[in-house]
This record gives structure tokens, C-alpha cells and sequence, in this order.
């Protein structure tokens, strides 16, 4: 090869990569431009900048100017050819194939190799006695720095409301923070004045060095910050686990790489800053700045593989200032939805980065394929070199519209990837679980169809945007809630928003029909004056109140659920009653629901409404009374229908907890009687019928029209608001709410007799929490205590004058068998004695004998098929027996044993039978 070619073919070579080179033949050029250094060729200190601008351009005060070839030659006082070849020996190009001279090329190379090997020592030896000269400064200056601070509150600290933090301060205020590397010694120190200004210790050796906010017992998270503020609010935001402050963007893939190696086990979550700016914006140098804030906290996360995190903001910003700004819980929530795992890809390639004053740029194959994840959408990206000039023309595929993986979830059996998108002509995020097992498949492709994200038709890029789905983005890992309520410490609203900061992120993956009637209009404050001012001292609305912020309490105090029925003739307010509850949580015509429905979408809607208020439209409208008996026990049984899987086996059940508020014009036991059918006793105390009290107290209005007119228009007005401040007051006040539970239970067991039944004492503790409710929830009605129980109490007196005292399920059993006696005592029953001929019975039920005294009653001998299978219809017959032993109407066999007994001899023959006395209403008419 000629020496003009190599030259030609080695500067060509070498173009932006003279650093590398210059390096590799031990030749140290500080990595950026505005850097001064000593010039590795005349020594002079502070004279030499390397510009490089791809051509390894210098300038040195004495030296003069050059390109990376000039340089070479003045370090080594070498000719232009020698220089290229030392420059080509690096780059790997074969310069020797025509040389004839073997001899000469090898004591070439063998010259080179030591010149390269004696100046790495040098450089290795000066490097390690100026590291002890700064060491030395730096311990001899930190501990005279050391021995003047005290240990209070900073004043810089407290000014960015990060009160209750000690750590050692100088006379004048400043923060002197110690760091320490993986010795445990203090290896570096800042100081940061109450101003906020920073300064590292000279002779710091702050690489790998970090300082600990916290040190749990157990480290099963840590999370790494730049700056001390910074990882101070991480702290706050995730106290549990293990903050750190790196101190720098270039130090936090060192310390993060540390931490691991002292908590293999641990995961991470690298606290990014936010160096936003407009896309193309340039820097000094008229390139395009960098978010070097986002690529460090990316390189960090991924030397881990931990997540990253950063403040959702579009201007510069770290999560100090967000917290500042929007609010600790705010921050906490972002924070967490926000983090995403950084893949190799979307690292930044080709960007140049300031790492502790080196100019670096990520390592990434300029023409490896990869995907793009876009303001306007993800891409697939595949480079391709022009033959001709040389130059990287990318081929992009469109895949689908703006998307993100935010996390993993786990529900009770599946696993799920939590995505992020933003529909065309929505005004908000969507945040949906789909299912692992539906990535890639049919149903997981209409899943995000219909939900609004545009997804390419080719099945070969679908497979390959699959593929990425399930690599990309945050690994944190969410929990999947398929009911409302209280989850992982937080209450989920049965539309989805999250109240309250959850122990981890929490999504509910259910859907209420009315999940669009949770809105806000309004303040809290606003609802007090207008719709609770004038529910005040009308004892059914004050209920009905009772019940909606009952709701999320029973979920707190493990109670079971229950429901009212107020029903009264048309006109008498029931929905006014019924709609001022519901304005709690939303707008009340459109959270209403409907009896008219199957069991199993009740069953569905209360699993959406788990801990939560569940209005029911009148029943009548349309209802029929045998879905209703149905769904009426089943609503407030907590558990669904059990369901087999495709898959094989059983799907999981939903199980739920809710408080229901249902109106119509007549008692839930005389609707489901239309249809032929008896209301269970379990189901009349489950949904409490109590008869609707009208509204005695108008205010300011003339009457009860106008009354009901300014409610409405003030629910519509004032909505929404005052639920979701009464669950914030719930969940920080959970102890305080659960003992005022206690309490009321404890009263109302005291007030109701102990004679009356047993069902009566379980409706007790229904109003009790109905009580505690209504108590506790002042704090959003402003109601007093004395008006409060006597709301309650009203209508616990109302219910029990229709329920009555005793068992409803014995009353019942004495009714049915005193009906059928009636219906049936002198057609079916034949007189004994008895002769068949002359007075046959058809479907004889047994034999009927008066008594020797008019008023005693007649003895019912009853076949024992007649008495289990048609006046014991519906109840277990042992129970009926049993229940009619207890009222006297049946006698039992004097050996105790069952509920049989020898029937007297007729025709010669006794019968096994049960004997029931009881004067039919008939006889008593005809006498």
C-alpha cells in the first residue's frame, strides 16, 4: 500500500473515532471541548483543548493546531506515514500485505507495542500519585470540615418543605453530606448552602461513593437519586425502601451497580431528573441537546436491570420540584404509574452525552433493527448503508398509534401487562390490564381496538409489535382488582379512580354500567349548604345519607352488606330520597341502576360497586318479581354464580360487599307474592323494608313541592365531591372509624331486648353501622349527634313494625301450615271414625277428630308425604316440625325421638303421622 493511500484510507478510518485511537496508543485528550488540559505533547498545563469535530482536531497555547494525525506525530516525533501507521495498526487496517521487508514491519509493530506498554505505565503511575495527593487534601479538609458540624434541620431543606430531616451542618448553615464507598469509608462530601448552593470537596472521589437517606431492616427496594432534595422526596414518596443519593447524573449507574452488589436481591428504581427541552433545541456547540438526565437514570436502570422514573413535566424538573409544585401525593402517583423498565433499543443511540466532563456516546449498532416509540406512534425501524455514499437510510413500518408498557399486574391467577394510551379525540389517558396470554392473540389485538389504539393489519409486524409489548417498559408490578373498594390500602371508585396512595399500583379491571355518572360538580363544602342542609331533620333522606356513607365503611369494619327498600305510594319522595344519597358520589340519574336485569348482571354490578353505594331504580318499573327474588338474596350474599373456565375448571368467584338503597310503591315481600312466591326470611334481612317517611321539615320553602324541587337543583349542582372527601376522611382516619363502629354496635345491642329474635339482633347491627355512618360522616353533613340517632332509631322503628320482633322464618312456617289447614282441614282430612264408602276424600291428606269440648281444637293426623311435601313446601321438614313443637301446634312422640307419632287404630291399621292441632278459620266462621 502507498503512503499517500494509507494515509488517505487510515484519516478516513479514524473519522470520529480519534478519542478511541488516540487513547489506544496512550495518548489522553480530555473528552470535552470546552475542557482545558496539559497537552500530551510539550506538557504546558491548562494550554490544550481537543476539539475532535470527527477529525481529532487540537488546539495547544504552544504546540499550535492540528488534526488527530498531527498529534500522533508530536507525541511521538514520528514522520505523517509513521503516525498513520500507528493510527492503522489501531484500526485493525492491513497496510503490510505488499511490504517486502517482513523484518522491518515486525521490529515496527514490536516498537510500537512497547512505546504503547511504557506509556500506559506512565500514565497508570502518574494517575495513582495524583488519586493518594487529592485523597490525602480531601480527608486532611472533611475532617476539619467534620469536626464543626452539628447535627439539627437545614435551612435549605425547610425552605423546599422537607422538614424533620437531621443531618450535619456547618456554623454558616450549609449541609456538609458525607459519602461513602463500598469500604464504608468516606470517600467524598458536599456542601450545600442555605441558598442551595453545592459544591464537591476537592479530592472527592465521588464515583461509586453515595450517602443513605434511610436504612430499613429489610431491603427489598432501593431507590437512587441525583441530588440529596431529590432522593429525600423519593423517600417520602416510598418509605419503605432504601433511598440513596448518587449526587450526579454520571454517578448514578456506578452507585446503582454498587448497591447491587451489596443487595443482589433487591429491586431498583432509578429517580431520573427531567432535563426537558424542545425537540432540536441546540446546545453551545449547535447540537442537539439531550435529556441527560433521562439517559443517565436509563443506563442506571438497565446496569441493574431496575426501572426508571421521572417527573411527567415538560420543562426541566427533578421530583423535588414536582412535589413542591403538585403535592406529595400527587408525586406519589406519578411516580409510580410512571416508571417503565428501558429497553437496549431506546437508549439513545448517537446522542452525546457530558459524563464528569468526558464526551461519550450510548454503544449502539447504528444498523441493528429496532422499535421507536414515537409521539405519533411506535415504528420499526430497519437501517440500511447507501452503497454509494455510505449514508444510514432507515426504513420505518408503522405499527400502531402512541403507546406505553407502564407495568406488569397480577390479579388472584393471571398476569396481565398494564399499557397506556391515549385515544384519538379523548381528553384523557386510558390505563388498561390485558392479558398476557392475549398478546399477540385475537383477543388481545380487539381488546386495544376497541379501545381506541390503531394497530397495524400485517400479521408479520403485529407478531414483531407483540414481541416488543411484552420486553418493553416498566417491569413494577401492579395489582389487578376485578371489584372496587378497599385495595392494597387505597379505594378504588367504581370508575376506576384510585383514592388514597396504595401500598403498590392498583387498577381496577372491572366496569360498572353506570361508571359515567361519577362526576364532580361542586365542592364538598357546596353539598353541605345546599343538598345536606336541606336533608337535615327529614328522617328518610338522613337514612338514606346513612347508607351512602355506610357503603366504603362496611369495608373497613369487615361488616356484611345490606340494602334499604323504602317504599310508599306514588308522590310520597322515594326518589328524592333515593337521589339524595346517590349526589354523594355522583350525579344521581345517571348512577341509578335497574331491578330490571338478570341476577347475574346484579351480581356483576355489585362486584363492581364492592364497598360502594348501589342505587336501584323502583321495583315494578318493569321488574319481575321472580328476578327480583332471586336477585335479592343473592345481591347481598357477597359471593357470584360459580362458573366453569373454558380452559377447564372453574373461573374464580367474584365476592363483593355493598350497600344498596331501592325504592317502589309496596314492601319487597308483597312484590315477589305477585308472583306466587314467599320472600325468604334471609332475604328480608338482607334488603330491610321500611316504610318511606315524608319530609316534615322544608326550610326556607312553603312546602313539600318546592322542598323537592330545591333538592334537585341542588344535587344537580352540587355532586360527587363530598363522597370522595368523605372516603380521603375514611382513609386516614381508619382506626378512629372502626372503634365508633364498635361503639354503636355495642349500643344498639343494649337496646334491643334480648327476647326478640335472633333476626331482629342482626338487623340491629345493620342500623348500628347505618349509625356509625351517619355519626362519623359529619364531618361532611354537618349534622348534629342527637339529630343524627334520631333519624336512625325512627327508622329502625319503622322497619320493626313491619318486620316484627320475633323470627320471621318461624313466623312464616306457622303461617304457611295454618293456610293450608285452612285451605284444606275439612276436604282432605277425613273425620275419624271413618268410613270410605259412605264419605269418600280424594288426595286424603289424613284424619281430623274433634275434641270432647267445642272450644278444643281439632287433632290433624297427618299422612307424613302430605306434611313434608306440601305443607312443609319450601322449608326443610324437620326445621318446620320442629318450629311448630315450639308454638304447641304439633305433638311430638312422648320418647322425644322425631316428630312421628302412632296415629289411633282406624279400620284396624295405625298409621305413622304427624299430629297437628289447629281450629281451621271456616269452622270458627260457621259456629
Amino acid at each position: 500500500m502507498r503512503n499517500y493511500d494509507l494515509i488517505r484510507e487510515t484519516t478516513a478510518a479514524a473519522a470520529d473515532r480519534w478519542p478511541m485511537v488516540l487513547s489506544q496508543l496512550g495518548i489522553d485528550v480530555p473528552r470535552s471541548p470546552r475542557q482545558h488540559a496539559s497537552c500530551p505533547a510539550c506538557g504546558g498545563k491548562d494550554r490544550f483543548r481537543f476539539d475532535d469535530k470527527g477529525r481529532g482536531s487540537f488546539f495547544c497555547n504552544q504546540c499550535g493546531a492540528g488534526d488527530g494525525l498531527d498529534l500522533i506525530q508530536k507525541v511521538n516525533q514520528c514522520g505523517t506515514t509513521e503516525a498513520a501507521r500507528m493510527a492503522a495498526d489501531v484500526l485493525g487496517i492491513d497496510y503490510r500485505g505488499t511490504e517486502t521487508d517482513q523484518k522491518a514491519a515486525s521490529q515496527r509493530r514490536q516498537q510500537l507495542d512497547e512505546q504503547r506498554h511504557q506509556h500506559e505505565q506512565e500514565r497508570q503511575q502518574k494517575e495513582a500519585t495524583e488519586a493518594a495527593q487529592r485523597r490525602d487534601s480531601f480527608v486532611s479538609h472533611y475532617q476539619r470540615l467534620a469536626a464543626q458540624t452539628k447535627v439539627g434541620e437545614s435551612e435549605y431543606l425547610i425552605a423546599r418543605g422537607l422538614n424533620g430531616f437531621m443531618l450535619p451542618c456547618l456554623s454558616d448553615g450549609s449541609i456538609l453530606l458525607p459519602l461513602v464507598d463500598e469500604s464504608g469509608d468516606v470517600a467524598a462530601a458536599q456542601t450545600i448552602t442555605p441558598q442551595g448552593e453545592k459544591k464537591v470537596l476537592y479530592g472527592s472521589a465521588k464515583r461509586g461513593a453515595w450517602y443513605l437517606v434511610n436504612q430499613p431492616q429489610e431491603v427489598k427496594e432501593i431507590i437512587i437519586g441525583e441530588g440529596l432534595a431529590t432522593t429525600l422526596t423519593a423517600h417520602l414518596m416510598r418509605p419503605d425502601a432504601l433511598a440513596v443519593v448518587a449526587l450526579d447524573a454520571g454517578n448514578l449507574s456506578p452507585v446503582a451497580e454498587a448497591m447491587r452488589s451489596l443487595h443482589p436481591n433487591a429491586t431498583f428504581i432509578i429517580a431520573g431528573d427531567n432535563d426537558w427541552h424542545e425537540a432540536g433545541e441546540p446546545d453551545a456547540s449547535g447540537k442537539p441537546k439531550v435529556n441527560s438526565g433521562k439517559v443517565f437514570a436509563e443506563r442506571a436502570a438497565e446496569a441493574v436491570n431496575g426501572s426508571v422514573s421521572l417527573p411527567p413535566t415538560s420543562y426541566k424538573a427533578d421530583w423535588d420540584d414536582y412535589r413542591q409544585q403538585n403535592g406529595l401525593e400527587a408525586a406519589a402517583k406519578y411516580f409510580a404509574s410512571g416508571m417503565y423498565q428501558p429497553q437496549e433499543e431506546n437508549m439513545g443511540a448517537q446522542l452525546e452525552v457530558i459524563e464528569g466532563g468526558k464526551t461519550t456516546t450510548p454503544d449502539r449498532d447504528a444498523l441493528k433493527p429496532r422499535i421507536e416509540s414515537r409521539q405519533d406512534g411506535v415504528y420499526w425501524i430497519e437501517p440500511n448503508t447507501d452503497k454509494q455514499t455510505g449514508e444510514i437510510i432507515n426504513r420505518e413500518s408503522w405499527l400502531c398509534s402512541p403507546l406505553q408498557v407502564i407495568g406488569t399486574g397480577r390479579d388472584d391467577k393471571d398476569q396481565f401487562l398494564i399499557l397506556r394510551w391515549q385515544a384519538w379525540g379523548s381528553d384523557s389517558e386510558t390505563i388498561q390490564a390485558i392479558p398476557l396470554a392475549d398478546i399477540g392473540e385475537r383477543e388481545g389485538w380487539r381488546t386495544l381496538k376497541a379501545g381506541g389504539v390503531n394497530v397495524t393489519t400485517k400479521s408479520g409486524l403485529r407478531a414483531i409489535l407483540a414481541d416488543w409489548l411484552q420486553r418493553n417498559g416498566s417491569r413494577e408490578v401492579w395489582r389487578v382488582a376485578h371489584a372496587t373498594g378497599w385495595q392494597c390500602g387505597a379505594y378504588i371508585m367504581p370508575d376506576g379512580e384510585v383514592i388514597g396512595i396504595p401500598d403498590k399500583p392498583v387498577l381496577f379491571n372491572g366496569r360498572s354500567s353506570a361508571a359515567a355518572g361519577y362526576t364532580c360538580r361542586g365542592s364538598a363544602e357546596s353539598w353541605r349548604q345546599n343538598v345536606g342542609a336541606l336533608a337535615a331533620g327529614n328522617y328518610s333522606m338522613m337514612t338514606g345519607i346513612a347508607a351512602a356513607l355506610a357503603a366504603p365503611l362496611i369495608g373497613l369494619a369487615g361488616a356484611d352488606g345490606f340494602g334499604i327498600h323504602f317504599y310508599e305510594q306514588s308522590s310520597a319522595g322515594k326518589t328524592t330520597t333515593a337521589n339524595v344519597a346517590s349526589s354523594l358520589y355522583g350525579n344521581p340519574d345517571q348512577l341509578r341502576l335497574t331491578w330490571y336485569g338478570t341476577a347475574l348482571g346484579l351480581a356483576n354490578e355489585a362486584a363492581a360497586h364492592n364497598d360502594a353505594l348501589m342505587p336501584l331504580d323502583e321495583v315494578g318499573q318493569g321488574a319481575d318479581p321472580v328476578s327480583v327474588s332471586q336477585s335479592a338474596y343473592a345481591l347481598f350474599n357477597g359471593v357470584g354464580k360459580l362458573q366453569g373456565a373454558k380452559e377447564g375448571g372453574n373461573r374464580d368467584l367474584k365476592r363483593w360487599r355493598t350497600v344498596a338503597i331501592s325504592t317502589g310503591e309496596m314492601d319487597l315481600e308483597t312484590f315477589i307474592a305477585m308472583a306466587g312466591r314467599k320472600a325468604k326470611a334471609g332475604q328480608l334481612v338482607r334488603l330491610l323494608n321500611i316504610p318511606l317517611s315524608k319530609a316534615v321539615r322544608f326550610h326556607q320553602y312553603a312546602n313539600g313541592k318546592q322542598h323537592a324541587d330545591a333538592l334537585k337543583d341542588a344535587w344537580q349542582n352540587h355532586h360527587g365531591s363530598a363522597g370522595k372527601e368523605w372516603i380521603k376522611w375514611l382513609a386516614d382516619n381508619q382506626r378512629l372509624a372502626m372503634e365508633a363502629v364498635r361503639n354503636a354496635e355495642e349500643r344498639w345491642r343494649s337496646l334491643i331486648p334480648a327476647e326478640y329474635g335472633e333476626q331482629v339482633h342482626r338487623v340491629g347491627a345493620r342500623f348500628a353501622i347505618l349509625e356509625a355512618a351517619l355519626l362519623l360522616g359529619r364531618v361532611i353533613t354537618g349534622w348534629d349527634e342527637q339529630t343524627c340517632q334520631d333519624a336512625i332509631q325512627h327508622s329502625y322503628n319503622a322497619w320493626v313494625r313491619e318486620f316484627g320482633t320475633g323470627n320471621k322464618e318461624h313466623q312464616q312456617i306457622i303461617a304457611q301450615c295454618e293456610a293450608f289447614l285452612n285451605a284444606n282441614g275439612y276436604s282432605r282430612f277425613a273425620p275419624f271414625p271413618y268410613d270410605p264408602q259412605s264419605l269418600p276424600v280424594r288426595d286424603m291428606a289424613g284424619y281430623r277428630a274433634s275434641g270432647s269440648h267445642d272450644d278444643d281444637p281439632i287433632v290433624f293426623y297427618t299422612f307424613p308425604a302430605t306434611f313434608e311435601q306440601e305443607i312443609a313446601c319450601g322449608f326443610n321438614p324437620k326445621q318446620f316440625a320442629r318450629v311448630l313443637v315450639e308454638s304447641g301446634m304439633l305433638t311430638p312422640p312422648a320418647s322425644g325421638r322425631g316428630y312421628q307419632r302412632k296415629s289411633p287404630r282406624i279400620n284396624k291399621r295405625q298409621y305413622n303421622v304427624y299430629v297437628i292441632q289447629y281450629r281451621p278459620e271456616d269452622e270458627s266462621a260457621e259456629e
